[in-house]
């Protein structure tokens, strides 16, 4: 029992859920063998115990994964190891030479700082993300950048309190005046899943909606972290996880959205057939 809990570390190699020996084991190891030598009071036994457990702890990584890398497997968790093990044509592939745009999703749904209801509705109705990145313009002639990101949650939440809505103006200035609190919009879990759908099917039939707005600017988070679509993958990949992010916004050099990564672009099927596809050799009509 001790040893299938212990094994908890992936391995190093393309199988992702073959276990190996975590950094921690050998603390865990030596408190199970003094466990044992207190319940039997048998020091001279201390040495053919450890022997014992390590030996039972190796043969159970050789027939089977540890309980939990098969629960995180069963439950479809995107957990991340310390360190990306990308392999193609058994080398392992050095993501120190790979970009952020290797991996990206560039088709992304974004949203303005000045959005519109009925759009906003549709949105949420028709697709499944978490968050989404913001963009406005600093200046009037100048081209929308990336502002901040906002959770799916929080869009729910604001759907939820129709007196926010603000109707179409000639210039792009809200009124400040009584945002909601960020309790208020700040949810692990939607109250009222149904009112919630049937709010959204109204938004989006009712032409009423469609000539009203909402300032997200209020509600966003503009501490968001963004890398540049050159940014070294690897350094990605350790921001990513260091941070523990879901979302993480790629924008050009002129701070524009460009594409999205998420907690699963970056698990390692994935990641290893994207970067296969960059690997691949290009067919000659590729450049036409």
């Amino acid at each position: 029992m001790f040893t299938t809990l212990l094994a908890l570390a992936p391995e190093q190699e393309t199988n992702y859920w073959t276990t190996n020996f975590p950094p921690f084991g050998n603390v865990l190891l030596t408190m199970c063998d003094f466990f044992l030598v207190e319940i039997t009071n048998d020091v001279q036994s201390l040495l053919l115990i450890m022997l014992a457990v390590m030996v039972a702890k190796m043969v159970g990584d050789f027939f089977s994964a540890s309980l939990y890398s098969s629960l995180l497997r069963l439950k479809c968790i995107p957990y991340l190891d310390v360190e990306p093990f990308v392999h193609h044509r058994r080398e392992r592939l050095n993501l120190e030479l790979f970009s952020a745009r290797d991996v990206m999703e560039p088709h992304v749904r974004v949203l303005h700082l000045r959005e519109n209801i009925a759009s906003l509705a549709w949105l949420l109705a028709s697709t499944s993300h978490g968050g989404f990145p913001v963009v406005g313009r600093p200046k009037p002639d100048h081209a929308q950048v990336f502002q901040g990101t906002i959770k799916r949650l929080e869009l729910c939440m604001l759907l939820e309190n129709e007196h926010i809505f603000e109707p179409e103006t000639s210039n792009e200035s809200f009124s400040f005046s009584h945002p909601l609190t960020y309790e208020k919009i700040t949810v692990e879990k939607l109250p009222k899943p149904s009112r919630l759908a049937v709010l959204l099917n109204r938004y989006t039939t009712d032409p009423r909606y469609q000539q009203l707005f909402i300032n997200l600017e209020p509600y966003i988070n503009k501490s968001a972290m963004s890398v540049q679509a050159h940014f070294s993958l690897q350094r990605t990949y350790i921001i990513f996880r260091t941070l523990g992010l879901r979302h993480l916004t790629v924008v050009d050099l002129q701070n524009r959205v460009v594409g999205v990564i998420t907690r699963k672009d970056l698990m390692p099927l994935p990641l290893e057939e994207r970067l296969r596809l960059q690997l691949s050799p290009q067919s000659p009509d590729a450049g036409e």
